[in-house]
């Protein structure tokens, strides 16, 4: 099964609807919460250890490192849609999908999105640029058989 999927658009959410039916075997969904530190993160759907969310709810949101790692810890994979080219003026954006995606990698959490473009072409110039080919190097390696056979870490 691809995990990554590009550009946006019906074909992209399409897959990632088809993806979530697979993963959570066609069960109903609903609305999680993860308490973190006192208060409570809501993920908008969520079933059989699969959480699905679109980028605007996690890194448009002012979240932080201890939400990322909180979802990573609760779920075995993230679904997510809508991730955009992150430009400049999108650097809180970026830090927090960067975020995201090290808390995810570090529990092994299995990541199958879509995004406007290749990750090595999602944020290229920029605060986080420099930094973001790391992230870009993860997502890479988030596709691969090897990291996906992994066992989720919790």
């Amino acid at each position: 099964m691809a995990v990554y999927h590009y550009p946006l658009g019906e074909r992209a959410t399409a897959a990632l609807d088809a993806a979530f039916a697979s993963l959570t075997d066609g069960a109903e969904s609903g609305p999680a919460e993860i308490p973190v530190q006192g208060r409570i993160l809501t993920i908008p759907r969520a079933a059989f250890g699969v959480a699905r969310a679109r980028f605007f709810d996690l890194c448009v949101r002012p979240l932080g490192p201890a939400d990322f790692l909180a979802l990573a810890k609760a779920f075995h994979t993230l679904v997510l849609d809508d991730i955009p080219v992150l430009s400049a003026e999108k650097r809180n954006e970026a830090r927090r999908f960067i975020t995201l995606i090290d808390a995810l990698y570090e529990y092994r959490t299995k990541l199958v999105c879509a995004a406007a473009a290749p990750p090595d072409a999602l944020h290229e110039a920029g605060d986080h640029a420099g930094e973001f080919r790391r992230t870009a190097s993860r997502l890479h390696e988030m596709q691969s058989a090897g990291f996906l056979a992994e066992p989720h870490l919790d």
